[in-house]
């Protein structure tokens, strides 16, 4: 038995409970996909490409009935593969737009045993929906501060608080500087992001404050979504004046572990926004392993970068806080 599934919403409280299956190929699972989706590609990428030429040379007609000499020779082996991999037995099935590909698979499963959710719109509804939720209004608080003040340590232990985060950084697997991916697992591509920040919020209430740190446009190679942005940079900024030891401290605990080698190679990153000399000075500390000075040349470089976007804002939405006490008592 097939059931229409016919809103975002509804998809969500089944997802609780059920696996959601994404049947499109591998490539367009890559690019984006409804976050806790796991993918079960009726069709290989190479496949998908040889369909779609034949879309659009040949028509729609054409196109179905390669995609069937393509896909029947492997039934058995997709429902031996479901049997296996989804014990529960009821399933959510989408593809892009809840079309051909979603239906083989629903049908094909439902007569195999299996009780099937069905995604009407696909993958194309969700993304409207991320949109949706991207573009529309939400009360955030700005936390600011120079590099190293430790604000993602602080919007975390607001996290356990109960507090509401919008944690873009954790999101785009990136800290937000030319360091900012040591160490951390491949960025998702763009489209993802948008996708996971408008889940996250979702879980939110919207009707009180969430705690947003200071970004710049891009996080590595993600854009913050130009709604987000905009509020980032005319909401109220919370500025932690932290004392530039302490912040070569956090420096050294974030990445003083970390092979010099990898930390000269981002560093020569820098070298048209550094210059010559100060890169070659930056590049010998590090060769020295005099990582404290490298930390400290690195924080005067972000700190005069920072200071410089600080300056564009509004002074009366700028209240600065020098110690995380004072900080603790604004959350409220």
């Amino acid at each position: 038995m097939i059931k229409p599934i016919t809103s975002i919403e509804e998809l969500f409280k089944l997802q609780e409970t059920l696996t959601l299956i994404d049947v499109r190929a591998p490539i367009e699972f890559e690019q984006g996909h409804i976050p806790g989706a796991v993918n079960f590609p009726i069709l290989t990428n190479e496949e998908r490409k040889e369909v779609g030429i034949s879309y659009k040379q040949n028509g729609p007609e054409a196109a179905v009935i390669l995609g069937y000499k393509l896909v029947g020779p492997n039934f058995y082996k997709l429902v031996k593969q479901a049997y296996k991999q989804f014990k529960n037995k009821e399933i959510i099935i989408h593809c892009f737009r809840g079309g051909l590909r979603s239906r083989i698979m629903a049908n094909l499963l439902s007569t195999a045993g299996f009780q099937v959710h069905l995604l009407q719109g696909g993958y194309k509804k969700y993304r409207h929906w991320t949109l949706e939720k991207l573009a529309a209004d939400y009360d955030f608080k700005v936390l600011g501060g120079y590099t190293g003040s430790g604000k993602t340590t602080i919007l975390k232990q607001f996290a356990t608080q109960n507090i509401q985060v919008l944690d873009l950084e954790n999101l785009a697997n990136h800290r937000g500087s030319a360091f900012g991916n040591i160490g951390l697992p491949p960025q998702p591509t763009n489209e993802q992001y948008e996708n996971l920040l408008a889940f996250e919020l979702h879980q939110m209430n919207a009707e009180i404050p969430i705690w947003i740190e200071d970004e710049s446009s891009m996080i590595g190679r993600c854009k913050v979504p130009t709604k987000i942005h905009d509020a980032i940079r005319n909401n109220q900024l919370y500025f932690l004046e932290i004392d530039i030891d302490v912040r070569v401290k956090n420096i050294i605990t974030d990445y003083g572990h970390f092979d010099k080698e990898i930390l000269i190679q981002a560093t020569q990153k820098l070298h048209k926004r550094l210059g010559d000399l100060r890169t070659r000075e930056a590049v010998q500390l590090l060769e020295e392993n005099n990582i404290a000075d490298w930390a400290k040349a690195m924080l005067i470089y972000y700190d005069k970068t920072y200071l410089f976007g600080v300056s564009k804002r509004d002074e009366t939405k700028v209240t600065k806080v020098d110690r995380v006490v004072e900080l603790i008592g604004l959350v409220s």
